[in-house]
């Protein structure tokens, strides 16, 4: 399950944040008001959402496998992570999704979904220094 772990540690920290703010910008630029997604925009979201799922995966298993750390997992701050995580993705989907606030940004609906991403990896980076 390290495999899983890695994984998510690469891509949370280094390829899909690159991937994420490149395709917010593409958005930003290739935006048509009124049309529907391509298939292009769909990727963003999606990409959100498999970072989830691994972090979700390597916490499950962290819990299982953990025994007497497992209370550690589900104390603050690292419960946070899980919970932002998915407060990501809803933000991520609802870029997209028609008739939404941030969806009604237009072309700049992905780039603020970005803006908003970021703030909470930073929030939970900075809940992780003050409590310990």
């Amino acid at each position: 399950m390290s495999v899983i772990r890695t994984i998510h540690a690469i891509l949370g920290e280094q390829i899909l944040p690159l991937l994420l703010v490149l395709l917010a910008i593409l958005i930003a630029v290739i935006w048509k008001p009124y049309a529907p997604p391509t298939r292009l925009m769909r990727l963003f979201p999606i990409l959100v959402d498999i970072q989830v799922l691994l972090g979700l995966a390597w916490f499950i298993y962290g819990l299982i496998a953990g025994f007497g750390q497992a209370a550690g997992w589900l104390r603050f701050p690292f419960i946070l992570h899980p919970i932002l995580g998915f407060v990501a993705a809803g933000v991520a989907h609802l870029s997209l999704r028609p008739g939404t606030r941030l969806n009604q940004l237009g072309r700049w609906g992905p780039v603020v979904s970005v803006a908003i991403l970021f703030l909470t990896v930073v929030g939970t980076a900075l809940a992780a220094i003050v409590s310990t």
